[in-house]
């Protein structure tokens, strides 16, 4: 009874004494059951271990139950850890009051402790699987009795053991040194709760005799557990990037102090908020344009937005910004947009430059010449921004009808121009009478007819009249009549 409430007592030490871990996402592991032993099974080499345990008639010894020797529950404890997704370090110990029935030993106190490495085999496709296999080997203290055997002795497999002829007596030890090898598997009912089974070999590789080999099978309660959470923020500590501070799920368990979507961990301005793309830190704006330094194309002079924080230039120096200015490099005046004030301009200074716009005979193109005149008669138009006639005229040669549908498309020619050079076409109205204001004489010369080809311009400052010449818009066709002139 002194023995077994000291094989109780290294139960409680090694309970109190050993923190070992089980898996890598549910660390520890601690297993309470029962164990049997079965010496009947053993046997004196490999040859005799496997045809002693697996021969006979019954199938072997060691399916025999009542070679067992079974004891109750709370008799065997396990704590382990993992040390990765394959291989566990367990300490497991047995303690009972257990028979040698191999050479008829009567029970003696048992209690057997020490290391075991495990390899898990669903590290080889999900360490957290219900079903969780391993391969076990274990070095152990064994404490077991055998200083009372008489020798010689014949065991139940028929080996005989003299004790003499020089071997010595090391079978009578109550201390042997014991090595492990097994199989074993853990069913998981929950993440922290399951069932396991193992069954092992022990041999005492040291006693130059093996008579205190065994089998022994145990089953155990098994419970999981160890995830931490130090800092009490619900992200357990294996998950948590900052375990000692309380943070947020979406930020891996660490605060964001400034609310900016940075956690404090990876953000350089934790009190400031600012973006992602800066570390957490505001962007600087140097020249307090409102315009952050990495969009401000001048971050050290103030300037609107909307000239990418630059101020806006004067390039004529008349206080009319380039972008208000319609004369951005001739000094003006802010009542014309930054030009210089503009000279009056007359409708006879407008035809005057029009006038000199010639045709060729039968022709409704304009004469390469006459373009410094277009570009003059623009300006002017431009400037004085009045609505103006254009009357297309032709000389008296030719029939009046094709005459008529010439002089159209002369004045619409000329419009056409004045549109190119960036004269509203809505200022403008071209209409053709003919030959109707022809002076020179159908006979004269054609150098002389020329001063009949011509488009006139006419100021309209009366709205009403303007309107009716609108309404009666005229469009030049786009090919003449099919009859020529002779």
């Amino acid at each position: 009874m002194k023995n077994l409430k000291l094989g109780i007592s290294a139960l409680a030490l090694t309970v109190a004494s050993t923190v070992f871990a089980q898996t890598t996402s549910n660390p520890w592991l601690i297993g309470v059951g029962a164990h049997g032993v079965n010496h009947a099974a053993a046997g004196g080499n490999v040859g005799n271990v496997f045809s002693t345990a697996f021969g006979g008639g019954d199938g072997g010894e060691l399916y025999n139950i009542n070679n067992f020797t079974i004891t109750p529950p709370l008799s065997k404890l396990t704590v382990a850890r993992n040390l990765n997704k394959y291989l566990v370090l367990d300490w497991q110990t047995s303690v009972g009051n257990v028979p040698n029935d191999r050479i008829g030993m009567g029970k003696e106190f048992f209690l057997m402790t020490g290391l075991g490495l495990q390899f898990k085999f669903n590290g080889l496709w999900n360490e957290d699987s219900w079903f969780d296999p391993y391969l076990r080997v274990g070095a152990n203290y064994l404490r077991h009795d055998y200083s009372g055997v008489a020798f010689p002795l014949t065991d139940t497999n028929g080996t005989y053991y003299s004790g003499f002829s020089g071997e010595p007596f090391t079978q009578r030890r109550k201390d042997h040194f014991t090595v492990a090898t097994g199989i074993g598997s853990n069913f998981w009912v929950t993440k922290n709760f399951g069932l396991g089974i193992q069954g092992d070999y022990v041999s005492t590789p040291t006693d130059k005799s093996d008579i205190a080999n065994f089998w022994q099978a145990s089953a155990s309660l098994l419970f999981r557990f160890g995830n931490m959470d130090r800092d009490k923020d619900g992200i357990l500590d294996k998950d948590d990037r900052c375990p000692d501070t309380p943070g947020l799920a979406e930020f891996q368990g660490c605060p964001d102090t400034d609310g900016d979507g940075v956690p404090d961990i990876d953000d350089q301005c934790p009190d400031v908020a600012g973006p992602v793309e800066n570390n957490g830190c505001p962007w600087p704006d140097t020249d307090g344009d409102g315009v952050v330094d990495k969009d401000d194309a001048c971050p050290d002079v103030a300037g609107p937005a909307e000239n990418n924080g630059c101020p806006w230039p004067d390039t004529d120096g008349d206080g009319v910004l380039d972008k208000d200015d319609a004369c951005p490099t001739v000094f003006g005046l802010a009542q014309y947009n930054g030009c210089p004030k503009p000279k009056s301009v007359t409708a006879s200074e407008v035809e005057g430059e029009l006038k000199n716009i010639y045709f060729d005979f039968d022709k409704a193109t304009i004469k390469a010449e006459s373009g410094p005149r277009l570009d003059a008669a623009a300006t002017l138009i431009k400037t004085d921004g009045g609505n103006y006639l254009l009357e297309g005229q032709t000389d008296k040669k030719g029939a009046a009808a094709y005459n008529l549908d010439l002089s159209r498309r002369r004045a619409a020619a000329v419009v056409s121009a004045l549109d190119a050079r960036g004269v509203d076409v809505n200022s403008l109205k071209s209409i053709g009478v003919g030959e109707e204001k022809a002076v020179v004489p159908e006979t004269a010369s054609n150098e002389e007819r020329q001063q009949d080809r011509k488009v006139v311009v006419r100021a309209i400052e009366d709205a009403t009249e303007w309107a009716t010449y609108k309404k009666n818009d005229v469009v030049a066709p786009k090919k003449a009549p099919a009859k020529k002139r002779k």
